[in-house]
């Protein structure tokens, strides 16, 4: 089964992709975590891409595509979440055909609609283990009372440049 979740930052895109690959065994493809991944890489894609972000321009369809193409190579006839994936009209033509290549088809598509005010509050909340990349968020899920993640027992905690109101 493979299922785009769209939604905006902050919808819960990430938190039900994160239940579905424990319970159903699903593959996560969130782009946004795909790109800062690569960005952090100090590979020449990585390089090309931190460039792109640092500058606040979007990064191409072609790198996102190359991305989401070198996962499903990577994972043949497992089932994916796309989270935040497709964005364009190019990128959802592309997923169509990589899908097609891979003999595998979408099965569903789940947008996620949240308040605005709502998302607001969400996204100034999040803050990630910087050791493992464990999410907490100070409403929902705060960072345990001994300042340790419960994943790997980190102790440094950040906030994403971009999680600001």
């Amino acid at each position: 089964m493979n299922l785009i979740l769209l939604g905006p930052p902050g919808a819960g895109k990430g938190t039900q992709a994160r239940k579905l690959t424990q319970e159903r065994g699903m593959i996560q493809l969130s782009t946004g975590d795909m790109l800062r991944e690569a960005k952090s890489s100090g590979t020449e894609m990585g390089r090309k891409v931190a460039a792109i972000m640092d500058s606040g321009e979007l990064v191409t369809d072609e790198i996102v595509i190359g991305l989401i193409e070198e996962k499903l190579d990577q994972n043949p006839g497992a089932s994916f979440i796309f989270d935040g994936f497709p964005r364009t009209l190019a990128q959802a033509d592309a997923l169509g055909d990589l899908l097609a290549k891979h003999g595998q088809k979408l099965d569903a598509v789940i947008e996620m609609r949240v308040d605005d005010d709502a998302l607001v509050a969400r996204i100034t909340a999040r803050s990630t283990c910087a050791n493992c990349g464990e999410g907490y968020n100070d409403i929902s899920k705060p960072i345990p009372a001994d300042g340790k993640c419960a994943v790997c027992g980190g102790t440094e905690f950040v906030r994403r440049a971009d999680d600001n109101e």
